[in-house]
């Protein structure tokens, strides 16, 4: 039995891509998470990357990022036997997550209505592409339908590039966190008051939260936020601030903005190191010396001001390319940030399994996998009392005796009527921490 921070809280999942990773995050805080899937498994179980390329429905790298710690219970929901099982689990569950079409569990007995009856502190969690309400909610969804109606392909790739997508599912990662943050206070508020709710994320709704200020831009400029590219908000290359290819990968920079030291500190880096350039002179020694925020804000209220030193940026920032095209993205960063230069190493997935930050902080898990052991990411928080576990992901229905006997049930809530009060001091007849009507 996990000792995680939502261990004995019980979970039944029915979900497919769109919630799958919500149920992972529960899992992993220790609530014991059956997944209830088709008798042929989700559909992730058929994508890929397939573990040694072999296609299987357990073998599937994509699936097991999504579903660790959970176990796996295969079910014909349309099978009047299974159908009762699921029920039967349904009611003593803490929790339901689903991800279907608005009403379709509610069509075999397993929607919200038709069991909060018997199990009032319910909580009912439904990730849905638009909403349990409204004109669309019965629409298809996919995730690149998620990212187009929610806003975010508008704003990513290159200005000269039209709408792109955003790698690996975004908007169902994005809805999954909304949910379990929906998700727990849902269960706080049952476990405080005995009431359960239904919890409606929409991924529509969850991915417009990204885009930051551009749909208040349009409530008071009446202007639509545009594709910037590594630039942001600025409109004419300014030295140190982009991308920049180096001998071996990539670095992102920002030196001009608050919180680093500014550019005269790459021009004592370049001396230091003997790189030949010409930014003393004094043609360009007002730029580098006056490259900081107010300089930034002139550029983003008035770029026609700055046009005027279009040639001396341009061609600092043609030293700036030069001056990292003679090291690595890796000694970039680090005497960039020795410096307290704003330099970021653009990871590549090897960068990031390498990285010295996150081996130190132990983050990558070692879990068994068929037999082998296979690191996975760990959890994006940590928690110094009940710090949470990933666990292997579930073959398919690898948990077909699954029940929640290994679960006890948590305490009950006061029941209407009944009040419970701590004593904090000695009373006659009263012991603190007990209760009484």
């Amino acid at each position: 039995m996990s000792d995680g921070p939502l261990a004995n809280v019980r979970v039944l999942e029915f979900t497919d891509e769109i919630g799958a990773y919500c149920g992972k995050l529960l899992a992993d805080l220790g609530a014991d998470v059956i997944k209830v899937e088709p008798p042929n498994g989700e559909s992730q179980r058929q994508a890929p990357p397939f573990l040694d390329g072999d296609a299987g429905p357990d073998a599937s790298i994509a699936f097991w990022a999504q579903n660790t710690s959970k176990r796996s219970l295969a079910l014909d929901l349309f099978d009047e036997a299974h159908l009762a099982r699921a029920r039967e689990l349904a009611l003593g569950a803490d929790i339901i997550l689903e991800d279907h079409l608005p009403g379709s569990l509610a069509t075999v007995g397993l929607g919200y209505d038709d069991l909060r009856g018997e199990r009032p502190n319910l909580v009912y969690v439904s990730i849905t592409g638009f909403g349990q309400t409204g004109p669309h909610s019965n629409y298809a969804y996919d995730d690149i339908v998620g990212q187009a109606m929610g806003g975010v392909m508008t704003l990513a790739g290159q200005p000269e590039d039209p709408p792109n997508l955003i790698y690996g599912n975004q908007g169902n990662i994005c809805a999954s966190i909304q949910a379990a943050q929906g998700t727990l206070v849902a269960l706080h508020h049952a476990e405080r008051t005995g009431q359960g709710q239904h919890v409606d994320v929409s991924v529509q709704e969850a991915l417009s939260l990204p885009m930051e200020t551009a749909m208040m831009m349009w409530d008071f400029q009446h202007t639509n936020r545009v594709r910037t590219g590594p630039l942001g908000l600025l409109r004419m290359p300014i030295p140190g601030v982009g991308v920049y290819e180096t001998q071996a990968g990539y670095v992102m920079a920002y030196i001009t903005a608050p919180g680093g030291a500014d550019f005269p500190e790459v021009v004592a880096w370049m001396d230091e190191v003997g790189f030949e350039h010409d930014l003393h002179d004094e043609t360009y020694t007002e730029l580098v010396h006056g490259m900081n925020l107010r300089f930034l804000a002139q550029v983003l209220s008035d770029p026609e001001s700055a046009a005027g030193a279009a040639g001396q940026l341009a061609h600092i920032n043609d030293v700036f390319t030069d001056f990292l095209a003679t090291m690595t993205a890796l000694e970039a960063y680090e005497e960039g940030q020795r410096r307290r230069l704003l330099v970021g190493l653009v990871s590549t997935p090897r960068d990031l399994v390498e990285n010295r930050q996150l081996r130190d902080r132990d983050w990558y898990q070692p879990v068994a996998v068929d037999s082998r052991e296979v690191e996975f990411p760990g959890p994006p928080y940590r928690l110094s009392a009940t710090p949470a576990t990933v666990s292997s992901p579930p073959a398919l229905d690898q948990h077909d005796d699954a029940d929640w006997n290994a679960t006890p049930a948590r305490p009950g809530t006061a029941r209407s009527g009944i009040h419970i009060r701590t004593c904090r001091r000695w009373y006659a007849g009263c012991e603190p921490g007990s209760a009484v009507n």
